[in-house]
């Protein structure tokens, strides 16, 4: 079988890419884990943070499934919407010059942004960060919000986010018994001024850092937020980039839009091996 694809990268939070309206990959269950776990493998595959399927959708222009470098499916993934846009786009999708689609995190829409900064993808209402608690990992103390903004975050301040240990300490917060068995993404952030934040990310499902989280630059919105900061949030991410987060008060909820960049690295194939040699994968 082979996979046509497009590399494409959000701030450096890269994906592949695949048109899926018409279905060619095996349907959801280990053997399609298996296969996009060997094509996210940085040294035997593609080399991915995730996969990125843009579907047929009744009553929407697509639908965006996404799945994490497990091979797992997540809910969402902010960086991955607006690169999955950015193609939609690209292949004559939408109209008026934006896209609507469905995700499992709910119906979202995207455009290109008005101020040339890439796509902004209007995500929706959400609740505000929540309040403070303090969790004990890797042997110290960590004051954090909670966030949900399609998937779960838990946001923690830090002095400087270039000193953090994200490897240690993200792990061990992901698997925090207070998230339950799905655990959580964690975001370290660190505030540059009024308005704009540092953010590092320990990702769920990639089990790593990554060198920018969409979702993440949405629930480190929120804390800055609720730490008294006025909207919009500038997050410069890990890899340097800028992801500006609007905020627009809607009662006691949040209606959030991201702006950043959906870049496309270049085009290939994906030879999937026999099913045979798949059953040793």
């Amino acid at each position: 079988m082979t996979i046509p694809f497009l590399k494409m990268h959000g701030a450096a939070n890269d994906f592949v890419v695949v048109d899926h309206r018409s279905p060619f990959l095996p349907p959801p269950g280990p053997e399609l884990e298996a296969l996009l776990r060997r094509v996210c493998d940085r040294r035997r595959g593609v080399g991915a943070d995730g996969v990125l399927l843009l579907e047929r959708e009744a009553g929407q222009d697509f639908a965006m499934r996404y799945f994490n470098a497990d091979g797992r499916p997540a809910e969402f993934c902010g960086n991955g919407a607006r690169c999955l846009a950015r193609r939609a786009l690209d292949l004559g999708l939408g109209t008026g010059g934006q896209v609507r689609f469905l995700t499992a995190a709910g119906p979202m829409s995207a455009r290109p942004s008005p101020t040339g900064a890439g796509i902004e993808l209007a995500f929706g209402l959400v609740d505000g960060a929540g309040p403070v608690e303090i969790l004990c990992a890797a042997g110290r103390s960590f004051a954090g919000r909670r966030s949900r903004v399609g998937v779960p975050h838990l946001v923690v301040p830090v002095e400087r986010v270039e000193a953090v240990p994200v490897a240690e300490w993200g792990a061990a917060l992901r698997h925090h018994e207070g998230f339950g068995p799905a655990g959580t993404n964690v975001d370290f952030v660190t505030r540059l001024a009024p308005g704009r934040v540092a953010l590092r990310t320990y990702e769920r499902g990639v089990e790593g850092e990554t060198l920018a989280c969409g979702s993440g630059a949405m629930a480190a919105a929120l804390w800055a937020v609720a730490e008294g900061d006025v909207p919009p949030i500038a997050v410069m991410t890990a890899g340097g980039d800028e992801l500006r987060v609007g905020l627009t008060a809607a009662g006691s909820r949040w209606e959030v839009t991201l702006t950043g960049p959906a870049e496309v690295a270049y085009a290939g194939e994906w030879n999937e091996p026999a099913r045979t040699s798949m059953a040793r994968a």
